[in-house]
Formats: structure tokens, sequence, C-alpha cells
């Protein structure tokens, strides 16, 4: 599994990424100078969490009365008056590392090859009369290089930063080099900067040659071989605090002391087992690769322009589970709208964590891809912020539990942003947080995982109860209401983005409350006023129902919308990423499909992170065609050169939404229970992938699944248990035949195309 080049990289999109969920390293890949762009997880701009004065009594109350006499407009003016805050922070870039040869070796560019090896997470870069590696380690905390060459040479070293006010130290003992700096305490409007304020970070390098001095503008180092050890930290404690931890330099030097004890070959071996442990998790087989020897760039121009790359798409899923375990590690801050990686001060959308998709999307692939590791800082972010949205669920709605909106950033700010009420008036961002925990324990079913996530859920589900309102034909729902970013038409023509019980925010709630209600039993917790007001609050909310067009309905008024190919798919979360959907509902599944193919018939989709979420709305509707169709359009239309997602600008997201997506096409498991498993096989297969097989998925109920299949027909399927009861029935479903069976916990069960029992050997794969 290795992306590669027969250039460098012309700018930041073309650079590889490595990390280790705290540093992280964008590799050009230079002909005779390295540039390594870096980013550390807590380095962001602010100075501590800001409050937001909360609206003035009786807002909400306004609002709800003129939604009753359905005046959209006029309670979308009152919302943005009254319900609006300020704009998150912003993640920051780190500096940059840069290496220059001083000479100029023969044969530059000769026979050169830049590559990336997502197996064991090394750079390499290879020409005529040297050679160049560069990691970044998750156990030793350090980015490593290492630049070979066949003859003595003089290399240029130097660091440095987009923050102004450096402070520079050369040490000729250690040949340590450091840089400390300090954040912005805001970019908006402007980048401000404040003395002895904003995160202060600190930049620790050794570099080891035969002979290292310091110039003007950087170290010299002279002979054949340079290595450069690399580290960094910040004075960020808590989400809840001034960002004032004066051991960042201490940090530093025990790391970067350790990685030298343990030098180049130690570090590198124990990297690589760190990686291809976790990588090696899933293999994932689309058909013999007849394109592995072709540069990845031009593979993806070839897709452009009309190819059909099956190995393409299996690395493009691999390459999603990597830039998880680069992004996203335990002790680390969760997976931003960049993954790890900014080059900008001001980034695009501040490059923060938004909730109303794109934070939700980058860890859908996390369980089923047996990365659960990686979604720890995620359910981290969702404990610390149902703390913080406590006061908002409060002061801003009168309610219990804890609300967050669309935007949140390292100071974990719950409050809704600036700007229109299409985005910024959306309480429910917690509550679709909560459900990742939930997720967790359906595919790790143990008491511990519930235990952990089970606060964050549970605040979820009492603010949705409180939320909810009871309309006038006794039903439940929400007003004010908003689609995320979505708007509609009212009878003057006026754009709108406030209504009345969105599906989105019914969705949400039935599936909160549903979970609560079944967590409540499962840890055996004796809260049965909070039991009864979730059973009534189920009873009570209606489903959405298909509109004036059969398509299923956003908004219950079901108005024309003012764009009909909106890139978010929000009045779809029940069929995906939601479990709302049965396969026996045909009614909403063909509700669903209509608005599916209302938007596409629109143009939706334009974006990166959207087409991924069309993919696997195709998955889940047993539509292995649409799934391809969709999953190309990601690669041809919103994937860089390097791989990394296109918005445009770059956005991961995309990658996480795509490689979900395709796994969903060949495995479901989301219409189980806690009592009792359910899985479909191959069930959206695409007619462009005949033969392949998978190894190592996860699915809910604590199993993990191989399947083979050859002609788009199933050959094989095993099953392991990795967590839950031995005892858990299992339905298991493939085309027209079904069985139920139970796996025990030592040993797997294999099955043939009929879903008969086979011998249980391994599954071959066609391609390493």
């Amino acid at each position: 599994m290795i992306l590669h080049y027969r250039q460098p990289a012309d700018d930041w999109n073309g650079a590889l990424p490595l990390g280790n969920g705290h540093l992280g390293a964008m590799v050009w890949g230079g002909l005779r100078a390295e540039r390594i762009d870096l980013n550390e997880g807590t380095l962001w701009s602010g100075d501590g969490p800001v409050s937001v004065d909360a609206p003035p009594p009786g807002a909400l109350d306004r609002v709800r009365e003129l939604l009753r006499r359905g005046r959209w407009h006029d309670a979308q003016v009152l919302m943005e008056t009254h319900f609006t805050g300020r704009s998150p922070e912003a993640y920051q870039p780190l500096g940059t590392l840069s290496v220059e040869r001083l000479d100029r070796p023969a044969g530059a560019g000769e026979r050169y090859c830049r590559a990336l090896d997502i197996t064991s997470g090394l750079h390499t870069v290879t020409q005529a009369g040297e050679q160049r590696e560069v990691f970044v380690s998750h156990p030793d905390r350090v980015l490593v290089l290492r630049w070979r060459a066949d003859e003595d040479t003089v290399w240029r070293v130097a660091l440095t930063s987009p923050h102004p006010g450096l402070t520079r130290v050369w040490n000729a003992g250690t040949g340590g080099f450091t840089v400390d700096g300090r954040g912005p305490l805001t970019v908006h409007p402007q980048p401000t900067y404040g003395p002895g304020r904003g995160v202060g970070f600190h930049v620790g390098m050794r570099v080891c040659g035969d002979d290292v001095t310091s110039g003007p503008d950087g170290l010299q180092v002279r002979g054949r071989t340079l290595t450069v050890y690399l580290t960094a930290s910040t004075s960020f404690r808590t989400w809840k605090a001034r960002p004032d931890d004066r051991h960042a330099a201490g940090r530093c030097t025990a790391w970067l002391d350790a990685a030298q004890a343990l030098g180049f070959g130690a570090l590198r071996t124990r990297h690589v087992v760190d990686v291809t442990t976790r990588m090696q998790r899933v293999h994932v087989d689309l058909g013999p690769d007849r394109q592995i020897k072709t540069p990845t760039d031009r593979r993806v121009a070839a897709v452009r322009a009309g190819a059909t790359d099956p190995g393409l798409h299996a690395l493009h899923v691999q390459y999603g589970r990597y830039l998880l375990l680069c992004a996203s590690r335990p002790g680390g801050q969760p997976a931003n709208l960049q993954g790890l990686w900014n080059p900008h001060v001001q980034p695009p959308w501040c490059s923060d964590y938004t909730l109303n998709i794109n934070t939700p999307m980058n860890y859908w692939p996390a369980e089923v891809a047996a990365l659960p590791e990686c979604a720890a800082p995620l359910h981290t972010l969702s404990t610390e912020l149902s703390v913080a949205g406590q006061a908002v669920a409060h002061e801003w709605y009168g309610a219990g539990g804890w609300a967050a909106h669309h935007n949140t950033d390292l100071w974990r700010m719950a409050t809704p942003t600036d700007g229109s009420a299409s985005w910024a008036c959306w309480p429910l961002g917690g509550a679709w947080l909560a459900l990742h925990g939930w997720e967790a324990y359906r595919f790790r079913p143990e008491q511990d995982v519930l235990e952990r996530v089970w606060p964050a859920l549970s605040g979820a589900a009492r603010f949705a109860l409180d939320w909810l309102v009871t309309r006038p034909d006794g039903t439940l729902g929400t007003a004010p209401s908003t689609s995320p970013e979505n708007t509609f038409l009212d009878a003057q023509g006026r754009v709108c983005a406030v209504g009345v019980s969105s599906s989105l925010d019914l969705d949400l709630i039935r599936e909160v409350c549903g979970a609560a209600q079944q967590a409540l039993d499962i840890l055996g917790l004796a809260d049965e006023a909070f039991r009864v007001q979730l059973d009534d609050a189920l009873n009570h909310l209606p489903r959405p129902t298909p509109g004036r067009s059969g398509a299923r309905r956003e908004w219950a008024h079901d108005p024309p919308p003012a764009e009909p190919g909106h890139r978010h798919l929000s009045h779809l979360y029940a069929l995906f990423p939601g479990a709302l959907v049965p396969e026996n509902d045909h009614a909403t599944r063909e509700a669903c499909q209509r608005a599916l193919d209302d938007r596409l018939s629109h143009g939706s989709g334009h974006t990166g992170w959207s087409a991924a979420w069309i993919a696997a709305l195709h998955a889940r509707l047993g539509d292995g065609a649409g799934l391809h169709t969709a999953l190309t359009r990601v690669l041809a239309q919103s994937t860089h050169d390097n791989l990394l997602g296109d918005h445009p600008p770059f956005q991961i997201d995309a990658n996480f939404g795509a490689a979900a997506a395709l796994l969903e096409g060949l495995l479901h498991s989301h219409l189980g229970s806690p009592d009792r498993a359910w899985l479909r096989l191959l069930p959206a297969l695409p007619p462009a992938w005949p033969d392949g097989a998978v190894r190592g998925l996860r699915a809910r109920g604590g199993l993990e699944v191989d399947l083979t299949w050859r002609g788009g027909q199933l050959t094989r399927v095993s099953l392991q248990r990795r967590s839950g009861a031995p005892a858990q029935p299992i339905d298991l479903h493939y085309r027209d035949h079904h069985v139920t069976v139970t796996v025990p916990p030592d040993q797997p069960l294999t099955l043939g195309p009929t879903l008969t029992p086979l011998p249980s050997d391994p599954l071959p794969l066609e391609t390493a």
C-alpha cells in the first residue's frame, strides 16, 4: 500500500502526510531540499475559554410564537439577533523544517522516486546518489529524518514559524536547536498577538552529523549522513483554563534525550511495529491491481479521464485508515476539518470541529475499519463538551443536560457561532456527538465502554427531552428548528432557515433518546423518572413522512427549497449514518431514494464530503452501481494528487467518509440490537468489483468479518467474536439466504455462499 510519484511536490497540496496524533508533518520531497510543514494538535488561537452572553429573557418564547404563526422570516431575524455568538478559534501551523543540500549533487533528479508506505508510515525519497527517510513516531513522540549521501556533502537545516516574536537557541554541545513562540489570541478579523498570552509552543530539534555548526540562517552539517530528531509541545493544559503550562520545553528535552539514546534504527523499528500492527488489521482487495506500478498522480488523472481502477479505490480506503491513525490517537485532540495538517494562520472555516456533519464523518470508519482506539479523542471531546455545554443548555434554553452547536474548538466552545441562523442556530450537535459513543458500545458491547460514554449520552438525551415542544396535534417537535446548513422559501419568496421540526432534529432525538433508554437497562440504572420521560417522548415523537413530491421531507411544513441541489443531506440522516430505516420499511426507503435522486438531479455532491455521504446513502440503499459512481466522483472531482480530499479547498472528511462508504457497501450491521447482532453481506457490491476479498472488518455485536467473492457472488464468510456474549445470536443475511448462528469466542465460524458451514481456514487475498 504505497503512494509514489516521479517528481517532488510543487505545493502544500502535493506533499504527503505523516503524524502521530500530536505532531503532524507534510513532506514535500524536493530534489535538493526537503521541506516539512509542521503542526501540533494543541496549537490553536485563543487564550482560554470565552463566555458569550445568553439571550434576554423571553426571547425564545417570542421566536416560538412567531413560528406558531408561520412567520418564518421574522423568527429567523429574531434568532440571528439574540441566538448567535462568536466565531470559533482556529487551528494553527507550527512551523517549517527546511533541510537543503548546499552542493549540487550529480544526477539530482535521476531515478527520482517519492513514496509514502501507508502500511509502515515511512516517507522515502530516492534518487541518484542519495536516500531520504522521514517518519513521525507515536511510541516516541518524535519526527525523525535521515538523509544519506554517497559522498561528503553539506546541508543547511533551518526551522521557521509563521508566528512573530520567536526565540531561537542553539546548543553546540548537544546539537540541539529550539524555537519558542506563541500563537495568536484570535484570528478574527486578523491575527492578533499579545505579550505573554496565547498558546505558547516549544519546538526542540537535535541535529546529528560529522560536523554541526551554527550559521546566521540555520545550522550547517557536514558528512555523508544527516539525522534530525524533532518534537514539539505547547503550554495548553486543559480546555477549562488559560494555557500556562511551563513544562513544554522539559517534555521536549525528555523525548529528544530518549530518542537519541534509542538511535535511528530502534526508533524506526518501534514506529513501524506501531503502525503496521494497526494497518494490517484490515485488508481490502477489489480485484487484481494492474496499476500498482503506475505513479499515484497518474492513476488519479486516469480516473478523472474516465478510467476504472479498483486498486485505487482499495488504496483510497486504506489511505483513509492511515490518515485517521496519523491524526487521532488516544491522549491527543480529535481530527479537525484538516485532520492534523494545516499551513494557514487563518485556515478555511478555522480548521475547527464542525459538528453538523464534518467531525462525525471523520469518525465514520473508526469502528468498522478496526481502529477503535482512534475514536478515543472524539469521545473525550464529547465528555468535555458535555461539561462546557451544561451552562449553555441552562442559560440559553432553560433546559437540562448539555447542548452544543455547529462548531467547537480547542476551548470546547458550546455556544452558537456568529453569522446565519442556517448554521449557527442548531443546538443538537451534542446529540450527534453522543451517538458516536453509543456506536462504540454497539461495536464493542462491553460494560466499561458504555459506562465511559454514558455521561455524554444521558446529558444529550436530557437536553433533547427539554428541547421538545408539544404540537397542536399532541405530537412532539422542535421549534425553532434548522436543517444544517440549508434554507427554504417562504410564501413571499424570501430565503429562510428557521422552521419547525426538521427531519434531522426528529431523527437525532429519536436515536439519542432510544440509545439512552437501552443504556439505562444495560447499565441497570434505577432512574425511573428519566425512563418515563424517554418512553413518553419516543411514543409521541412523529416520524418524518414523504412530502409533496414523495421525497422524505426536510421540514415539517414541507416548503420549497431555496437550493434544490444543496450539499447537505441532513433529512437523510435516518438512512445513514443513522439506523432508523428497516429494510422492510419500503415506503420510507422509497421516500429516501426520491430525496436522494432529487438532490442529485440538481447537482448535489459537488463537495468532497457531500459526495462521500451520497456514496454511503447508496450503500445503505443496496445500490452498488450508485455507490461506485459516487466513490469515483470523490476520486475524480474531489481528490488531490496526494489523495487528500478536496472540498475545495483541502478538507479531510471526504477521505474518511469515502472509506466508510466503501466498507458499508460490503457489510451492513446497523439494524441489530444489543442482544442480537444482524449482518447483511455484500449488500451493495459494485458490478465493477466482481472479484475480491476483505479481511478484518468489524461489525456491531463485537464481531470480526472476513469475506471473499468471485463473479459478483459470495464464496466465503468467516466470523470471529472480538467482544460481547458468546451466546448472542447473529442473524446473517446474503441475498435470499438467512441463518441464525452463534460464534464462540476462541475460534472463527466459516460459512459458504449459501451460509452453510465450511472448514475454517484463512481467506486468500488476490493482492497485497
